[in-house]
């Protein structure tokens, strides 16, 4: 514009435009220019100026002028040093400056054809006129055209990232479209300045319906909205257009819902790496998307769902459909069936999550890859996952992936290194995966429609869901079966084979009974158990008390002949069920097999209750019923109500049930075994005891109570029976029955109102007398046996090695223990002869002498003497040697010189015999004992006891210590006799006290005072000045200490 401004010159520009070009052909040339004024010596101000020329000024250069005042001015390209604003083409060309230069003044200084020119210039044509359109976001312009008059805006209508224009309102998971202010769209015709409003629509996330929409959300998350939450609304498929979410820029971050709709694609990736719909995740959530079809390049890394997986990752309910086929030779192929990597700082939980494609590599591409994840950084954890695919997997590949967490997961084919459980087609077809999937959760999570589906779907259809019916056999799940809701079980009822498992017998015919009369066709609405009851050679087996119900279930509805046997001992506890009723009397065989029968049964008003109600022509055997039953009522019994028929029998049953009633008749009818016996009708019991306790809480109800029957209008036979109850009953009770018409060797312990049968005693019942006597002399078996000090039972083969255990040997012919033991200071009770197979008396001998009272006899066997007593004086007993067996009962002393052989094999133990106990000589006994006898019986009895020194000491009340224990012996001498101790005479030889010594030289062996006690180890220097002055005895001599 000018070249120099003189000193003292002024120059103002306004509204100027500088357009030209300067150009420099020397460096020199390039260091000296001028936008608008080279040379500034005066003042200069520019005002509304435009700089638009093109330089190629260096230094010493400047845009406008060198000291210029600026005002609203503007610059392209800068010459030398740059002043005013920098403006583009692009603004220049869209109207912007000129509409920035016109500055809102109304006279028109400055316009451009917009369209056509590309820059404005200082012009007063209305029709290059230049006007302004705002757009704004609550009042504040967030973009902005120019138009000319009466024409349209330039440059197309603006577009918006919702980020940039909602500033904190921004939710970067909403999706977001715009709509302006008036219908304002890129065709309105300008006539003035306007601003137009921006009018966003949020949604919640952006809906995928097309192919389109697909494409378009990938835009989306790649232009930098990576974190927009989406749904799928409808099925899309891609065919063969490869758009993916996410980039190695922006990773998707959102939540994206495929609402159980299906993207299918059919790629052909040529020889490109790394496909998968989704590229790159982080910290994102995939629901419920259905992916199928088909990826195959020559290259590698596939995946059916995710590339790279960053972050937080959850992928939850989706199903991977997609076959794999990878041409990649040199190495792994990388391929797997959801994600193929999962990155180092990343935790990836798949939950409720299907693989169903194959994947397929040739060479050496096969031996990498998985069925989940295949390169596994970080942390996995898999939850109700299924992995159904195949593959031809080798080495280096993992079923879901290594060094992962797998919760209740499952797999149909191994992909290389196995995690999971393997399941088989037929449990996929059944609906059981699909029941162990749900895994008990509320909802509909997995499910299938039996009979159509072959295998499990993530799937939110009610109609769909599985549930368990579960077979039950002896209290556990033996079976199951499985059904849709209101259908009926898919495929057959369990038959017996898989019920009883290894337990089944293919010689044995079987029958099942199904709770409840349950079917093939019984329709299912909620998980379930069905008992099943396993009728085996027509025993029906009972081992709960659910067993037991259906039992009497079956019996009460008709089936009362059915045999049945006691598996296991059972607890009724306090459900009342009884088998048999009036007109449907059980009639088969029962056999509790030693097994218990326990209830806690409380009748209140009911009367009648026993376990079996009413029987006919029954056969009960081995039963053991304990337990109490209390009633307000009459007739409560522990094992059977009601007896009708002329054919029952009751044989090796024991009632141990405690019977409580508060009924006021006289009639209470309360039995150990049976309430009633009918008219014409008769029993048998055999070999059978009643143990429990029967009360009667009123004066009047006390007696109608009997030990085995109370009402009996028909036949009563007992043979080798046992009362031991305890009762408080009175005149009109009865121990066994009102009238027996048979009572063959029975015995009690307490009586029932009127004694019946022989009475017994405690020890009795326990040292063996009662077993051997209810035995009766029987010899094809053993029905009685016991254990010496425990109370009698019946004979058990388990038991025989259990120590003092007595039988009858029936090869033998006679009653025998295996394991005979004596125990020294606990007396065993004995009453009646057996053979010991080895007998053990445990007791420890350390002196020369010993007294022995056994109750077996003992064979001499080298290692005792045994001598027996031969008379006496008043200082010494007299004992000759006896050079045959050792008697049972007999009293012996013994000397040895080691350890002595108190047992041996097959000895002859005989039952307790008093008159063998006493040995007399003259006025002295020698008296032994098998039970401990007390310091006051002893000193009264004048008894004299062997000591450690060798000698028989006289018991006195002075030293309460001094007893007789069991099996031991002592010496009785005449009341007259005053000496303290007694020396012995074996066979004419005085081996007690010998001569007096005054004590002044040192003697070995125990010092003892004249009461016998052990006063020192030996009489030693220390023990002569500590021991009182007196007379001991040291090695069988009076020594005097003084």
């Amino acid at each position: 514009m000018v070249h120099h401004v003189t000193s003292g010159a002024s120059a103002e520009f306004t509204d100027c435009i500088v357009k030209g070009k300067f150009h420099a052909t020397t460096e020199n040339g390039k260091e000296g220019m001028g936008g608008f004024v080279y040379g500034q010596y005066g003042t200069c101000k520019m005002t509304n100026c435009l700089y638009a020329g093109e330089n190629n000024a260096t230094t010493r250069s400047n845009t406008f002028a060198d000291k210029a005042t600026l005002t609203n001015c503007y610059y392209l390209n800068a010459c030398g040093t740059a002043q005013g604003k920098q403006v583009t083409k692009e603004q220049l060309k869209s109207g912007e400056v000129a509409r920035l230069l016109q500055s809102n003044r109304n006279t028109q200084f400055w316009g451009q054809e917009i369209g056509k020119e590309n820059e404005p210039l200082p012009t007063a044509d209305k029709a290059k006129k230049v006007y302004k359109i705002d757009f704004a976001y609550k009042g504040k312009v967030k973009a902005s055209r120019y138009a000319n008059p009466g024409k349209a805006i330039f440059g197309g209508m603006p577009t918006f990232i919702a980020k940039d224009i909602m500033d904190s309102e921004y939710n970067e998971h909403h999706y977001y479209t715009f709509a302006f202010g008036n219908n304002f769209n890129a065709s309105v015709l300008i006539y003035n300045d306007r601003t137009v409003d921006i009018n966003p629509t949020e949604k919640d996330y952006y809906e995928i319906a097309s192919k389109a929409d697909w494409k378009e959300f990938c835009d989306i998350v790649s232009n930098g909205q990576n974190a927009v939450d989406a749904k799928m609304t409808a099925d899309v498929d891609l065919g063969g257009d490869i758009k993916t979410i996410g980039d190695g820029v922006h990773m998707y971050s959102g939540t994206f819902d495929g609402q159980g709709h299906t993207l299918t694609l059919n790629w052909d990736a040529g020889t490109a790496h790394w496909k998968s719909p989704f590229y790159s995740v982080d910290g994102c959530t995939i629901n419920k998307l259905r992916v199928k079809g088909s990826i195959k390049s020559d290259g590698k890394g596939h995946a059916g769902l995710i590339q790279n997986a960053y972050g937080t990752v959850t992928v939850s309910g989706c199903v991977s459909d997609v076959d794999i086929t990878c041409g990649y030779s040199t190495d792994a192929c990388s391929a797997a069936g959801m994600i193929q990597w999962v990155g180092g700082e990343a935790k990836v939980t798949f939950t409720d999550c299907l693989v169903k494609g194959s994947i397929n590599a040739k060479d050496a591409g096969r031996k990498g890859m998985a069925g989940f994840v295949y390169n596994q950084n970080g942390k996995c954890t898999f939850n109700n996952c299924l992995y159904l695919g195949t593959n031809n997997a080798t080495a280096g590949s993992n079923t879901f992936t290594y060094n992962a967490t797998t919760n209740n997961c499952y797999y149909l084919n191994a992909c290389g290194d196995t995690q999971g459980t393997k399941v088989t087609e037929e449990q996929l077809k059944s609906g059981e995966v699909a029941y162990l999937l749900q895994n008990k959760r509320d909802g509909n999570i997995w499910g299938q429609e039996l009979g159509k589906d072959n295998e499990p779907q993530p799937t939110d259809i009610a109609a769909k869901h599985i549930y368990q019916v579960g077979f039950t056999y002896n209290g556990k799940v033996a079976a199951a079966r499985y059904a849709n809701s209101g259908k009926a079980i898919f495929g057959e009822l369990p038959d017996e084979k898989e019920l009883l498992g290894t337990a089944y017998d293919s010689n044995k015919v079987y029958a099942l009974v199904f709770e409840d009369d349950f079917t093939a066709s019984t329709t299912i609405d909620s998980d379930r158990t069905v008992v099943v009851t396993v009728i085996e050679n027509n025993y029906f087996e009972i081992a709960t008390k659910e067993d037991w119900a259906a039992f009497c279930k079956l019996v009460n509805n008709g089936n009362n002949k059915l045999n049945a046997k006691l598996m296991k001992d059972v607890d009724l506890e306090t459900d009342i069920v009884m088998a048999g009723k009036e007109n449907v009397e059980y009639s088969g065989t029962f056999d509790g097999q030693g097994y218990s029968l326990t209830v806690n049964w409380d009748a209140s008003d009911n009367k009648l209750v026993s376990p079996f109600s009413c029987v006919k022509d029954v056969t009960i055997k081995n039963l053991r019923t304990k337990g109490q039953i209390t009633s307000k009522r009459f007739g409560i019994s522990g094992l059977i109500d009601d007896v009708y028929g002329t054919n029952n029998t009751i044989s090796s049953c024991i009632s141990e049930v405690n019977l409580t009633t508060s009924d006021n008749s006289v009639s209470s009818s309360v039995a150990g075994m049976v309430q009633s016996v009918k008219s014409n009708s008769s029993v048998t019991f055999n070999d059978c005891i009643v143990k429990g306790k029967m009360h009667s809480t009123t004066y009047e109800g006390r007696q109608g109570l009997s030990g085995f029957v109370y009402f009996q209008l028909g036949n009563c036979h007992f043979n080798n029976c046992l009362y031991i109850g305890t009762n408080n009953g009175r005149e009109w009770a009865d121990t066994f029955c009102d009238h027996p018409n048979t009572l063959n060797n029975c015995y009690y312990l307490n009586a029932c109102g009127t004694a019946q049968g022989k009475q017994v005693t405690k020890d009795q019942l326990k040292n063996g007398y009662v077993a051997y006597k209810l035995q009766n002399n029987r010899t094809d078996k053993c029905y009685w046996a016991q254990q010496l000090g425990d109370m009698l039972d019946f004979y058990n083969a388990a038991d025989k090695g259990k120590t003092n255990y007595v039988y009858y040997d029936a090869t033998n012919k006679r009653w025998t223990c295996d394991d005979f033991r004596l125990t020294d200071g606990t007396p065993l009770s004995i009453g009646l002869d057996f053979i010991a197979a080895k007998a053990t008396y445990n007791r420890t001998i350390t002196t020369a002498k010993a007294t022995v009272c056994l109750p077996y006899e003992l064979p001499r066997n080298g290692s005792f003497d045994a001598h027996t007593l031969s008379g006496g004086n008043n200082s010494a007993v007299s004992f000759k040697d006896m050079k045959d067996k050792l008697e049972a009962y007999k009293p012996y002393l013994i000397t040895v010189n080691g350890t002595p052989q108190l047992g041996g094999e097959n000895l002859q133990v005989k039952a307790f015999n008093a008159a063998a106990l006493t040995t007399p000589a003259g006025k002295y006994r020698f008296v032994g004992t098998v039970t401990d006898i007390d310091n006051a019986t002893a000193a009264a009895a004048n008894a004299y006891i062997l000591q450690d020194d060798g000698l028989f000491h006289k018991v006195t009340t002075e030293h309460p210590a001094a007893t007789v224990p069991c099996y031991r012996a002592y010496v009785v001498c005449p009341k007259a006799s005053a000496a303290k101790t007694l020396s012995i005479i074996l066979d004419g030889e005085t081996t007690g006290i010998d001569g007096v010594t005054d004590g002044t030289t040192g003697a070995d062996g125990p010092v003892y005072d004249l009461q016998g006690r052990r006063v020192a180890d030996r009489l030693d220097d220390n023990a002569r000045h500590q021991l009182p002055a007196g007379v001991y005895i040291v090695n069988g001599r009076k020594v005097v200490v003084k």
